[in-house]
């Protein structure tokens, strides 16, 4: 073997770990061997009912309140023709097929809930649920029975009433809404943003336990099949480490959404580098000297967890991995251990923004940071950026950014920054990472790999 052909990962250098609603989700049976990755995990039964504990907790405990704060005496979440109110997923019902949920101000500490399906097993899964006092077909006189027993006044329904939210529920959708609620009610409509924004970005216990759950197994495959694989150089493609990425999940009888996305750059050949890499998952071999990236989902529990990974693939004939390219990694971990801090309780979105640009500004750095609770994505309700120009908001929700960051919250946040290497060359970095929100800043889920 000659030294061109032998190349090893020498060094993890950066990690970004992210995880998003959905409980419910079906996934498949487990528990193998335990030399199968994650066999921390517990058995499929045990996984079912902290799941099904965490959905209910999330409705009883935060629904009410939001809807009272909202002044809102019902809620009405449809899914119709596969555009599915972003909602339903936040509580976990996500089998593909026409449905309702129906939540109405009790009075009391938990609101009443009142599923609606066509498909069996839709109905299974609002019926296993354990949340409703009935599950009924979806049809108009199921609806309306149910409203002539309550008469509310106000029922919020998911879109915005001041700013184009990507995840209001269509134009379509409303129609049909109004069509199965009759005329009487479908005067009643108003927006259910603020509810949607508190119960979204709101977690109860549960919920925090399962996404580090989540995060930590992501992590876990990420490292096992990247940190301590050995890659013959000219031979190992970028789709083949996907596809031993995928494999790792699968036999971790895990959930797999989408395929793991791998990445190469060659440093010695790129005259400009930045970020977002070319080519994912192409026919590209990997040799020495390049950077490799990996980004991979799963769902564990119905919560989905994106993990990246960033390493260096050193020859044989090298001793360590070249100094620009350490300090390119040292710099990412300067910023993030500077960022987190920021995320205090009680500091709004505005707020981290400014305190992130100036901070920016006096290290000299080009550092751009976008934020948002976990639940949303930037394209569904806007975020702040900054960078080392002066603060710049970028189409926030003012409800986000001016909302107070509270304990155990989880907070998403992803940046860019541009380092100089020793050839000349501007290398853009880009990492994100979730954290829980807490009195010191943000606490990453799973421990950093610098």
């Amino acid at each position: 073997m000659t030294l061109g052909q032998c190349a090893t990962i020498a060094v993890l250098l950066w990690q970004c770990i992210g995880c998003s609603d959905g409980l419910f989700s079906h996934s498949a049976s487990r528990r193998g061997s335990d030399h199968r990755p994650c066999a921390w995990l517990p058995d499929e039964h045990a996984e079912w009912q902290f799941r099904r504990s965490a959905v209910g907790d999330k409705v009883r405990r935060l629904v009410q309140p939001a809807l009272q704060r909202a002044e809102l005496d019902g809620w009405l979440l449809i899914e119709r023709d596969y555009q599915r109110d972003p909602m339903l997923d936040s509580f976990g019902f996500t089998e593909p097929g026409d449905k309702a949920v129906l939540l109405l101000d009790s009075g009391g500490p938990a609101p009443r809930a009142f599923g609606f399906g066509t498909a069996p097993a839709v109905v299974a899964q609002l019926t296993a649920s354990g949340l409703f006092e009935q599950v009924s077909p979806l049809t108009p006189s199921a609806v309306e029975d149910v409203l002539a027993r309550f008469h509310p006044r106000r029922i919020g329904i998911d879109y915005s009433a001041r700013i184009a939210l990507a995840d209001g529920i269509a134009t379509g959708t409303r129609q049909f809404a109004a069509w199965l609620v009759g005329r009487e009610y479908a005067g009643t409509f108003r927006s259910a943003e603020n509810a949607v924004i508190a119960v979204r970005a709101d977690r109860t216990p549960d919920e925090v336990e399962l996404a580090k759950q989540a995060a930590r197994c992501a992590a876990e495959i990420a490292d096992r099949e990247l940190a301590n694989a050995t890659l013959n150089a000219g031979r190992t493609t970028a789709t083949e480490l996907s596809s031993r990425l995928a494999a790792a999940i699968r036999d971790a009888q895990l959930e797999l959404p989408s395929a793991p996305q791998v990445s190469i750059i060659q440093l010695a050949d790129r005259p400009h580098l930045a970020w977002p890499w070319a080519g994912p998952n192409t026919d590209t071999t990997i040799v020495a000297g390049d950077l490799v990236h990996i980004e991979l989902n799963l769902r564990y529990a119905g919560v989905a967890a994106t993990t990246q990974r960033t390493a260096y693939v050193r020859g044989s004939w090298e001793r360590e991995v070249p100094a620009d390219v350490r300090r390119a990694f040292s710099t990412m971990t300067q910023v993030r251990a500077s960022l987190t801090p920021l995320f205090r309780v009680g500091a709004t979105g505005r707020q981290v923004a400014a305190d992130a640009a100036a901070w920016a500004q006096q290290q000299h750095l080009s550092v751009e940071l976008t934020a948002h609770p976990v639940g949303y994505t930037a394209r569904e309700v806007g975020t702040f950026t900054c960078s080392e120009r002066p603060f710049d908001p970028y189409d926030p929700a003012d409800t986000l950014a001016d909302r107070p960051l509270q304990e155990r919250d989880l907070q998403a946040l992803a940046f860019h920054v541009t380092v100089l290497l020793d050839n000349g060359n501007r290398l853009t970095l880009s990492a994100g990472d979730v954290g829980e929100v807490g009195f010191g800043g943000l606490a990453l889920l799973t421990p950093p790999n610098d």
